[in-house]
């Protein structure tokens, strides 16, 4: 069985939405931008010949980022222009009337009454179908518990092959239990990192990758921006378009020892030490301190510079650049700045060693800087903003101290691009 991860992570994030293709035919969760996901994946076949391909959806909940998408594979399934198109879509109770309606406000009248539902398209009620045969494939849904949302997982045992299991939008349930127990691979929410009623978390997934780790491959979906900035260090979360084959012994390794991201040509960062020893500006100049990998959190190739008032050998300050590939979403910032007490609520100082640093992004094909700032420190916030800064999100941070109690942590990450 091999499966494309079309997306990891869920709509608060700039990941692709959780969301799966299996042997090029059948589809779990078509949510918000699936299509596009779909159009990307790597095997070479025609748009609208993908689609066609699809024979069976499994829709998990009814939340949009988990079926939105679903009216443009009805749009293509269930015409009489592709006359030799058939599906089956797995659903929750209702299913029919909320694509249909969903279908009737996504498309132009005209196009909605020339769908044939009847003649192309078969919906199957989750909660009803016990266990379902499909080719190769012997199907099982499973009640999850998502809240009060009505939420399905599914488990796709394979003739002479593997055991997969998709728990979908769910907390640490019995069926999420029987799934792990039961499966050779597992595809397991974990949104977060606070305790839930509606979703597994990271913290937790992370213990029980580690428990499993011989008994099953756990991969971690649906994440977050805080489940993946709590990843950092610690595993290496599957990415968007990632291929799943499981005949494969380990199909995924979330061990830092083999960082995929690592292999990358990227990370073989040149510093230009010589360009960038000196860089003279108006009020202040940066002299590169040291070059080494500072920031310890991504491992990531960094110049450190000291902060000089121009002309002189007054220390001020310091600031750290760490090149960061365009590709590379594992991070929270990639500008550290520091300054002197006497010199901290200085905007001029800020602003310039922002600026100069700018240049050492360029010459690293960087457009962007991702600077770090507190939600309430309003004079850094407005010296970021005169650079055309503009704020992307504030992220929250948690981590667990000792005594096993989680805290939260709030730092706003502003991202600065340029021309």
């Amino acid at each position: 069985m091999k499966i494309t991860i079309l997306g990891t992570g869920c709509i608060w994030t700039k990941r692709a939405c959780a969301s799966y293709l299996i042997n090029n035919d059948i589809m779990i969760d078509p949510g918000s931008g699936t299509l596009k996901q779909l159009f990307q994946s790597t095997n070479k076949v025609l748009h609208h010949e993908k689609i066609e391909r699809i024979k069976l959806i499994l829709i998990t909940h009814y939340h949009s980022d988990h079926y939105f998408d679903i009216l443009y594979f009805i749009w293509k399934l269930a015409s009489d222009k592709n006359p030799n198109t058939r599906a089956t879509i797995i659903c929750p109770p209702g299913g029919e009337e909320k694509i249909k309606t969903l279908c009737s406000l996504g498309m132009s009248k005209a196009t909605f009454e020339k769908l044939n539902f009847d003649k192309y398209i078969k919906i199957v009620d989750a909660s009803k179908m016990g266990t379902f045969q499909y080719g190769n494939f012997e199907i099982t849904s499973h009640r999850m518990d998502h809240g009060p949302t009505e939420c399905y997982g599914y488990t796709f045992k394979e003739v002479g092959g593997k055991t997969v299991s998709f728990t979908g939008d769910s907390n640490f349930c019995d069926s999420m239990q029987f799934m792990v127990d039961n499966s050779n691979v597992a595809f397991v929410d974990m949104a977060g990192t606070d305790i839930s009623s509606k979703h597994f978390n990271i913290i937790d997934g992370i213990k029980l990758m580690q428990e499993y780790k011989d008994k099953c491959t756990i991969i971690p979906c649906h994440l977050t921006s805080q489940a993946l900035d709590y990843c950092i260090g610690k595993i290496n979360p599957p990415r968007d378009l990632m291929v799943i084959d499981t005949a494969l012994d380990r199909p995924y390794c979330y061990e830092l020892d083999s960082n995929i991201l690592q292999e990358s040509e990227e990370f073989n960062v040149e510093l230009a030490t010589d360009k960038f020893n000196l860089i003279v500006g108006d009020i202040v100049d940066l002299k590169l301190s040291s070059t080494n990998r500072t920031n310890t959190q991504n491992n990531l190739p960094t110049y450190c510079f000291d902060i000089l008032l121009h002309n002189s050998q007054d220390l001020i300050g310091q600031v750290n650049y760490s090149v960061v590939p365009e590709s590379f979403d594992g991070h929270d910032y990639n500008v550290f700045l520091t300054l002197n007490k006497n010199y901290e609520n200085m905007k001029s100082v800020k602003y310039e060693s922002c600026s100069l640093i700018k240049e050492v992004a360029k010459h690293h094909n960087s457009n962007t800087l991702y600077l770090a700032c507190a939600p309430d420190d309003f004079d850094t916030r407005k010296v970021y903003e005169s650079l055309g800064a503009y704020l992307k999100e504030i992220k929250t941070s948690t981590f667990v101290d000792e005594t096993n109690t989680r805290k939260t942590q709030e730092s706003g990450v502003w991202v600065w691009e340029f021309d």
